[in-house]
């Protein structure tokens, strides 16, 4: 029985979970597959084989390679190299498919080990370890990584939250968006692929389409605690790393990385290619980042992650980061200080009633007009910004700020923003409505609202073809005091925030309508599948006109070979040129019981 006939009936065996879990492991979601023979011939293909290999550490290669263990006796890797269809159960003991091993034994015509080597070549040797003063200053560092790592990652989410940034087809933030998102960071544009990499693989950023937004739970991820955010940020990096990755470098935590964990990672993934090198360089980027490692040797917070859990590593880090305050400094140039990180729920509050100017340590934030305008359309009342502003200052509120509340306030709803009915695409979607005609007029020739297109529609109204979002935050960017208002004219709150979810399940719905398309071929286990691949094998034979040999079982039970060339199947028989008697044959599918490829001739 051949592997694709063998594998094909396994198949059909699977759950439906496992499936798709295989489709998805082998990258196959996405396949045009007919039936379980089309799953099993992309499943034994080279090219799919050494892509499942190359996930395979060392010893599970050995192991494949050799074959011969009993199902009973395998560890976990090999059970899993099974599942991925690399290894055949026969009589209770795993054997590679043809495929596998054929592939397998040409490894050393490609430069990787042979089948020898695979068990023979022992792995490099680790480093000796660092020495304490090698290590002098790596939890200080380590802890500056960390800091400013996730004060950058807050400030990018924040970023995304107020305007998606876009990917460049060829990958990588667009120029102007990384530029923008290292103004709010601080961080240099080049940084800023890394910086979103963290955040995504901590869930905090998706991408939709080509644009990249921040998730609904990076709103909840931003108003923990300074550590917490690390540590979920490095939990979320250990995560995104292979099982056999993180023992590794649990095993070697005492040695240098760089050169020797690259070397050893190669050696113990000998098939990783390109692929593994580029994982190893943007872990070890991402943990210098993070400060689990610093110089080439783990941190101690970074030691906890690795060894123990989050929870050690954030009690170790914690230790380490500048303490959390909750009292600020209000200038009379209308800027805050604030002499350290602000716990949390005081920065969100904060920043509803300014702008960020730098976040770093010691940060700072400026209130104007806009920001003022902009609270108070989110809810606040002069009363509740005076309150809030006293309970974190105790020098007081500085005179120009307590007038900028008062005048700002008494002006909030002067200008109020709406949306119209459109009937027609040539119809205005948007009006801007105000008694002060003087502040209308000065609107309408405002530079930085030209391309709102706003017209006068009366003398105390105008109109615009942009939506009221558009119009409405354009306003307050340009710090007018904007409200806006429903279709009744009370005021309503605008969301100025983008999410966007990520996007964890669509493979799997691939994967599903694909396994829903399979069950439904019409073949079923058992004797349905061997005659299903006699058909399958004799129509492949039609359409390439090859010669074939066929046995056929007669009436009195013996079997009988002809050597034919295949011209056509259909009513249950196959019709044939006998290449050896030179006359027609009509023979029963039913009766067929092998069919071979003929030998070759001279």
């Amino acid at each position: 029985m051949s592997d694709t006939l063998a594998l094909a009936s396994r198949l059909q065996t699977e759950s439906d979970d496992a499936l798709i879990s295989l489709l998805e492991s082998r990258h196959l979601s996405g396949r045009d597959l007919r039936d379980f023979f089309d799953l099993a011939d992309a499943l034994l293909r080279p090219e799919s084989v050494m892509d499942a290999l190359s996930h395979l550490d060392r010893p599970t290669l050995a192991l494949v390679a050799a074959g011969g263990t009993r199902v009973a006796d395998a560890a976990t890797p090999l059970l899993d190299a099974a599942a991925a269809m690399l290894l055949a159960d026969v009589d209770g003991v795993l054997q590679p498919y043809d495929s596998v091993r054929t592939v397998l034994e040409g490894w050393p015509a490609a430069g990787l080990p042979s089948v020898s080597d695979l068990a023979g070549v022992e792995a490099p040797a680790a480093p000796p370890a660092p020495s304490s003063a090698e290590r002098n200053g790596t939890d200080r560092i380590a802890a500056e990584s960390a800091f400013e790592t996730t004060v950058a990652v807050t400030e990018l989410t924040n970023a995304l939250a107020t305007l998606p940034a876009r990917e460049l087809a060829k990958g990588g933030l667009a120029v102007p968006d990384a530029k923008r998102l290292a103004a709010a960071t601080g961080q240099p544009p080049e940084t800023m692929n890394v910086i979103l990499r963290v955040a995504r693989i901590a869930g905090l950023a998706a991408r939709e389409n080509s644009s990249w937004f921040a998730t609904p739970y990076s709103r909840e991820w931003m108003l923990l605690p300074l550590a917490e955010r690390w540590g979920r940020l490095s939990s979320a990096w250990l995560s995104a790393l292979d099982e056999n990755v993180r023992e590794v470098l649990c095993r070697r935590i005492d040695s240098t990385w760089g050169e020797n964990l690259t070397e050893y990672l190669q050696w113990l993934y000998p098939a990783g290619g390109e692929a593994l090198s580029r994982q190893i360089a943007e872990f070890t980027v991402d943990a210098e980042r993070l400060g689990i490692v610093t110089a080439g040797f783990a941190s101690s917070a970074g030691t906890a992650l690795l060894c123990e859990n989050e929870a050690a590593a954030i009690q170790s880090v914690e230790l380490l980061l500048p303490p959390e305050v909750d009292t600020v400094y209000l200038q009379h140039d209308l800027t805050i200080v604030a002499p350290g990180p602000l716990k949390p729920e005081i920065d969100a509050t904060l920043r509803q009633l300014a702008q960020v100017e730098s976040h770093s340590i010691a940060s700072s934030y400026r209130i104007s007009q806009g920001s003022i305008a902009r609270a108070l359309s989110a809810g606040f009342t002069a009363e509740s910004i005076r309150s809030f502003l006293a309970s974190i200052a105790p020098g007081g509120i500085p005179q120009p700020l307590e007038y900028l509340i008062a005048e700002s306030s008494a002006r909030y709803g002067l200008l109020r923003a709406g949306a119209l009915e459109q009937l027609d695409a040539e119809q205005p979607r948007s009006f801007v409505r105000s008694d002060d005609i003087s502040l209308l007029h000065t609107i309408v020739v405002d530079a930085n609202l030209t391309s709102l297109d706003l017209l006068f529609e009366g003398a105390n109204r105008l109109t615009s073809r942009y939506d009221l979002d558009t119009v409405y935050w354009m306003l307050v960017d340009a710090r007018y005091p904007v409200i806006a208002e429903g279709a009744d004219g009370n005021p309503v709150a605008l969301n100025r925030l983008h999410v966007a979810e990520p996007r964890r399940h669509i493979t799997n719905e691939v994967a599903e309508q694909l396994v829903n398309r399979l069950r439904g071929s019409g073949v079923r286990p058992g004797a349905d599948t061997a005659e299903a691949w006699l058909v399958r094998q004799l129509d492949v034979a039609v359409k390439g006109k090859t010669p074939v040999i066929v046995t056929v079982r007669l009436p009195n039970g013996s079997e009988v070979s002809f050597p034919v060339v295949p011209t056509s199947i259909g009513s249950g028989r196959m019709r044939g040129t006998d290449q050896k008697a030179g006359v027609e044959r009509t023979l029963p599918l039913a009766s067929i019981t092998q069919v071979q490829l003929a030998p070759a001739t001279s």
